[in-house]
């Protein structure tokens, strides 16, 4: 199979998997503090902004690993 891209992962795409990580473990940390303070909205909130941050990562990969556009 000829791939015409090179092989090399974009200094971009590092940098955006790294901030994707970083607002992962920050939403998660803060959803765990919510819980541990009977605050179930806020841990809602931020569980559900750790699994959007996390879904992103997961496309950001297949467009760096597949070449999806």
């Amino acid at each position: 199979m000829d791939n015409p891209r090179s092989d090399n992962v974009s200094r971009s795409w590092v940098a955006l998997a790294v901030v994707l990580i970083g607002l992962e473990f920050i939403f998660l940390y803060e959803a765990i503090i919510a819980d541990m303070g009977g605050h179930e909205r806020f841990f809602a909130a931020f569980a559900g902004l750790a699994i959007l941050c996390f879904a992103a990562l997961l496309y950001a990969a297949a467009v760096v690993l597949y070449g999806w556009d």
